[in-house]
């Protein structure tokens, strides 16, 4: 039977099967229910939807067969397996062992739908779902809340057929989940047992605080850092997913930073130093197909992330904000989703008027549309960026016409009425330009880089080097990711993924790092053609964000891998597999203060709780992969502290004592 896709009342009763391991060895004897998540209430108790008991065969496997019916709401919906023997001798029953699968929304289960439940399948429902979750029999939300739990459903139900864990592709992420699965399975394959009682289940238990082996997967993806060490012990001799972190990385054995909310769409950092974070989300209509924006607040938080004040959706015209920027003087500005911008003083005052600056761009939003997901403009203005006089620029995505605007500091749209550098620059790439207080903004575009002056006219142009300045990337790296303009040396910076420099206010190159000579081991990957039983080594470290300083040093931030190993085929190795991520400092004139050292080919600071300092052991590798950067910073305040965000830990990061203090370049 093919997928339902009516609406409500309809008994969907297509087969479901599937099978239950924990790491390779099949559990018998499990009791199997399938579950509908609660729409009603967060973290509610789901609703068991099977009429007849279900129990795994001695191989692990079951089948579902016409006892069950989907809701009219059209909920998302997921398996549970509980107990059971995971091929131990004499009958054993582990009652520790709780596993999770999801399978998306109910009305898309069909005949062919096989699941493989086992401890992947459980952290990564986990992963992605547990601000909904409280434990296997409690997941749920309200209609109101902002996160529609469907669209992470149906991503978790991703991760149902992977009996060995994520192995096609080694990257921090796969790691991670393949790690905590391990954790898990030295729990699920043994008798069982109680919080602290020294048992492989008593540890996972007593370490998480968990009760079964479900909540602690939540607790272990939401608290990485919490027991780190502890939990990374119990993994076996030879653990079930390959590959995994060959030992305890270096942010998940640290809690520095502070947790950031959920929902998180835009931030700046201020003048002051504190930092100003919109969050909000969505609803999803599971039987109508339509998804409803949910607006949120501002929360602005002080240099040690105490909670000040909120600035509420409608003040100075906040409307589901896409992107946010703040000038020297103290003040936050919004770029809101309907093309208009608010701006708010440090106090969190509206400045705009009620409706916010118009930009004179045209909007298309409405907040509402098919899809589960959050809704954006096909037409949006931002990000914007504020000189020295007050005056708003921002890049026109998808320009039709104009290709920027400008406000002067009054909120009055000043943009000129012929943009004749259009023509020159094509579509504004990333950024939103590089203003320099004069009346004049550097932007990087898809066929040049020039300066604007206030009639729209070009000023000059910019050297095309890549790696710095390059409008297009070379060998798929390279472009022009975003420029920057120091108002201290008077000057612009350029950054990509391989590369920065600089070039005076007239355009001349002063200087381009983008060789391992000048910033050692940015290096892109390549792919190579591998002879089997040769030796086989691959680096690639990239910067994926910068900051500048009060001096107008640039700070920059990297992640990169480093292989090493024998070739197996003609495209994957075998070997050893390295993640870092680094932060590194060049000076206005080329200098690079980082340090280096030569023999070790370190190069860059890498503070507590900086990027995943991680290494992996790999079998049959495919040999192309970069690793995800997952340290990004925000910014550097006035008090010279550098802010980023991890990912993998899902913290906000404030990292003192290595930047000059900024005052003005914003």
């Amino acid at each position: 039977m093919g997928p339902v896709n009516g609406p409500a009342g309809v008994s969907v009763l297509p087969k479901i099967s599937g099978a239950v391991h924990g790491g390779q060895q099949p559990v018998s004897g499990a009791t199997i229910q399938l579950y509908a998540a609660n729409m009603t209430t967060d973290q509610g108790a789901s609703t068991p939807l099977l009429t007849t008991a279900v129990t795994t065969a001695a191989d692990g496997t079951f089948t579902i067969t016409g006892d069950y019916t989907c809701p009219v709401t059209n909920p998302p919906v997921y398996l549970v397996s509980t107990g059971g023997n995971p091929g131990l001798g004499g009958g054993t029953n582990n009652t520790d062992i709780v596993l999770t699968a999801s399978l998306g929304l109910c009305n898309k289960l069909t005949s062919s739908t096989f699941v493989v439940i086992n401890e992947f399948s459980t952290v990564g429902m986990a992963y992605l779902l547990a601000p909904f979750m409280l434990d296997a029999t409690h997941v749920g939300s309200s209609p109101t809340n902002p996160g529609a739990m469907p669209f992470w459903f149906t991503s978790a139900a991703s991760f149902n057929n992977d009996p060995f864990g994520i192995t096609s592709a080694a990257s921090v992420l796969a790691l991670e989940l393949n790690t905590f699965s391990n954790i898990l399975a030295a729990c699920v394959n043994t008798p069982g047992g109680s919080s602290g009682d020294g048992s492989a289940c008593g540890k996972l238990l007593q370490s998480t605080g968990g009760t079964d082996t479900t909540t602690a997967a939540i607790k272990m993806t939401q608290s990485p850092a919490n027991n780190a060490s502890t939990l990374y012990g119990l993994i076996t001799g030879t653990p079930p997913f390959q590959p995994y972190f060959s030992g305890v990385p270096s942010d998940f054995a640290t809690s520095v930073g502070y947790a950031y909310p959920a929902n998180l769409r835009a931030g700046t950092l201020d003048s002051s130093g504190r930092i100003w974070l919109y969050t909000g989300g969505w609803t999803y209509d599971t039987v109508l197909d339509k998804s409803t924006d949910v607006q949120g607040v501002i929360t602005v938080y002080d240099n040690n992330f105490n909670q000040l004040f909120t600035v509420s959706a409608g003040t100075g015209g906040l409307y589901y904000p896409d992107s946010m920027a703040s000038d020297s003087s103290g003040h936050v500005f919004a770029v809101n989703a309907n093309n208009t911008i608010s701006e708010f003083n440090s106090s969190g005052g509206a400045i705009s008027p009620v409706g916010g600056w118009s930009t004179g761009v045209t909007t298309t939003f409405t907040g509402t549309g098919s899809g589960d997901e959050y809704q954006t403009s096909s037409q949006q203005a931002g990000p914007i960026k504020i000189d020295s006089a007050g005056n708003i620029w921002g890049k026109i995505q998808d320009p039709i016409g104009n290709c920027y605007f400008e406000l002067n500091s009054s909120g009055t749209v000043i943009t000129p009425a012929s943009e004749t550098a259009c023509a020159t620059l094509g579509a504004p790439i990333e950024g939103g330009g590089a203003p320099d207080g004069a009346g004049n903004a550097w932007a990087a575009g898809t066929l040049s880089i020039v300066k604007a002056n206030s009639s729209g006219d070009v000023a000059a142009t910019a050297p095309i080097a890549a790696g710095c300045f390059a409008n297009t990337s070379v060998s798929g790296y390279g472009g022009t990711t975003s420029l920057y303009y120091d108002r201290v040396v008077g000057q612009v910076w350029g950054y990509s993924e391989i590369g920065a420099g600089v070039m005076s206010d007239g355009g001349i190159s002063t200087f381009c790092d983008a060789t391992p000579a000048t910033i050692p081991t940015i290096t892109p990957p390549s792919f190579a053609i591998l002879t089997p039983g040769n030796p086989f080594t691959q680096n690639g470290l990239l910067i994926n964000s910068a900051a500048l300083d009060g001096a107008g040093n640039l700070w920059i931030a990297t992640g990169g891998s480093f292989a090493t190993g024998t070739a197996t085929s003609l495209t994957t190795f075998s070997g050893t597999i390295n993640f870092s991520a680094w932060l590194a400092e060049i000076s206005p004139t080329g200098a690079v203060l980082s340090p280096y050292n030569a023999g070790t080919g370190i190069y860059g600071y890498q503070p507590t709780g900086v990027g995943t300092n991680a290494s992996a052991t790999v079998t049959g590798q495919t040999a192309f992969f970069i690793a995800t950067p997952n340290t990004a910073l925000l910014g550097i305040d006035n008090a010279g502290n550098i802010w980023a965000t991890d990912t993998t830990t899902r913290r906000l990061l404030k990292i003192p004592g290595l930047a000059t203090a900024n005052a003005v370049n914003y």
